[in-house]
C-alpha cells in the first residue's frame, strides 16, 4: 500500500513545473485566474439578465395590465418568458458550476506555488 501512495505522490510531483520557472508560472496563473475571473463575471450578468428579462415578459401578460392585447400576443409572452426563464436557470446553474470550478483552480494553483516555493528554497540550501 505504501508503494502505490509513492507512485501517486510522484506522478504527481511530475507534472509540477520546475522552480527555475517559479516567477513565470506565477504571472501565468495570475493572468489565467484573472481570465476566469472575468469569465465568471461576465457569465454571472448574463445569467441574471435572461432571468430578469424572464421576469418582464411575465409581467407583460399578467391579468393587470394597462393595455389590452389579444389572446395570441399573451400566450406568445407567456411560452417565450416560460422558456426565457427555463434558460436562465440553466445559465445560472452553469455559472454556480463554473464559479466552483474556479475556486477549486485556484485554491490548486495557490497549493502548487506554495510547493514549488518549498522545493525552491530547499534547493537554496542544499
Amino acid at each position: 500500500m505504501a508503494q502505490q501512495s509513492n507512485d501517486i505522490r510522484e506522478r504527481l510531483l511530475a507534472t509540477l513545473p520546475t522552480p527555475e520557472n517559479l516567477a513565470a508560472y506565477r504571472e501565468e496563473t495570475a493572468s489565467l485566474l484573472a481570465k476566469h475571473s472575468r469569465a465568471l463575471r461576465w457569465d454571472k450578468v448574463m445569467a441574471y439578465l435572461i432571468v430578469s428579462v424572464a421576469t418582464g415578459l411575465w409581467f407583460l401578460w399578467t391579468p393587470n395590465q394597462p393595455w389590452h392585447l389579444s389572446a395570441g400576443v399573451i400566450h406568445g409572452f407567456q411560452v417565450a418568458s416560460a422558456l426565457m426563464f427555463f434558460y436562465g436557470v440553466i445559465y445560472v446553474a452553469r455559472y454556480e458550476i463554473y464559479a466552483s470550478q474556479v475556486a477549486t483552480l485556484k485554491e490548486i494553483k495557490q497549493v502548487q506555488l506554495q510547493i514549488l516555493e518549498l522545493q525552491a528554497s530547499l534547493r537554496g540550501e542544499q
